[in-house]
């Protein structure tokens, strides 16, 4: 698989503060991370057969797992702060239904390989190709993208150059081109303004202040939950992020919030394509994130020929406070 790098190479001093970073992260989670409550169903993907693949992605390989059941298969792509297993709630709804289902880790997080190469720097168009590395390899000829969060951009962008590959286009929470209605977490902020850059050295290089950022987060991803939800979001969540970290994903996310504000303002060159797009688009959107609005999904369903919102009573991880529901309009969708 072609490489695909965009941007100049990741300095030492930039990778050093940035595995600073995760490790800081990781040093932060036990103050935070709030154990499971036996309300807290455990995740049924764990009953769910699969079969798990190292995919060769430009200098890395890819982490997948690949359930199997009828095309058109859902292909499922995480953002920053975690990785696949956002989807464990989720993919057993769809596996009983009978659907194929792929879901992977980004270069750089979860399980997939911390790239070593010197100079190596990830990046949103790296992303695109690890996605087209998982369809080839797995001989998916035609699929359902579901991007969340900052995958949001990589399943829309490969819809954008692959529409023969897609059956249609499923986006959740996530953010595309400039505009009005939608704002970043503050830690995505402090990460990805170079302004900042030495406030993000700080909170890199102390436990002790990221742990205070995350907390902070926390909170503010919260401000509109009901008492169930916060209780999967500190139970379910932050798990996941804080393992994410821990497994070394620190580089990868400094590097890609770095990269924020210049991959908007590509996909904002690209809405001429977006308004040509001809295949369905639906818009399954947790409408109690305090960042990705409804009016955010509104705006970017506005901005497709073809395109729909799904408003979910949930959070910005609505895969795991709804997964019931987020699978009956993903099937329905179908």
């Amino acid at each position: 698989m072609a490489s695909f790098t965009e941007g100049t190479p990741a300095s030492r001093r930039d990778l050093l503060l940035a595995s600073a970073g995760g490790l800081a992260l990781a040093l932060a989670s036990p103050s935070r991370a709030t154990p499971d409550k036996p309300s807290i169903e455990p995740p049924m993907a764990s009953d769910v057969p699969y079969t798990e693949h190292r995919i060769s992605s430009g200098d890395g390989m890819v982490y997948a797992r690949e359930y199997p059941g009828q095309d058109p298969a859902f292909v499922m792509m995480h953002g920053f702060p975690d990785n696949l297993h956002i989807y464990d709630y989720l993919v057993p709804y769809l596996t009983r239904a009978g659907r194929r289902v792929a879901v992977f880790d980004f270069l750089g997080f979860g399980r997939s390989e911390k790239v070593a190469v010197e100079g190596y720097r990830y990046t949103f168009k790296q992303q695109v190709g690890d996605l087209a590395a998982v369809v080839d390899t797995l001989k998916i000829d035609k699929f359902v993208p579901v991007g969340h969060d900052s995958g949001g951009p990589c399943a829309a962008n490969y819809a954008l150059d692959n529409p023969d590959r897609v059956a249609w286009l499923c986006l959740m929470n996530c953010y595309y081109s400039d505009s009005p209605t939608w704002r970043l977490p503050e830690i995505i902020e402090v990460f990805g303004d170079p302004w900042l850059k030495e406030l993000a050295h700080a909170f890199l290089s102390d436990p002790d202040k990221m742990a205070w950022l995350i907390t902070f987060q926390d909170k503010h991803f919260q401000v509109n939950m009901p008492a169930d939800l916060r209780e999967r979001f500190d139970g379910i969540v932050r798990p996941i992020v804080n393992g994410n970290f821990s497994g070394g994903a620190g580089p990868a996310f400094a590097q890609m919030t770095a990269q924020v504000r210049d991959s908007v303002a590509y996909n904002t060159s690209r809405l001429p394509d977006v308004r040509r797009f001809g295949k369905k688009v639906n818009l399954i959107w947790g409408v109690q994130d305090p960042y990705l609005t409804s009016a955010t999904a509104a705006a970017i369903a506005a901005t497709y020929p073809q395109g729909g919102v799904k408003s979910v009573q949930a959070g910005h991880w609505l895969m795991i406070d709804r997964p019931a529901e987020v699978a009956q309009l993903l099937l329905t969708s179908s």
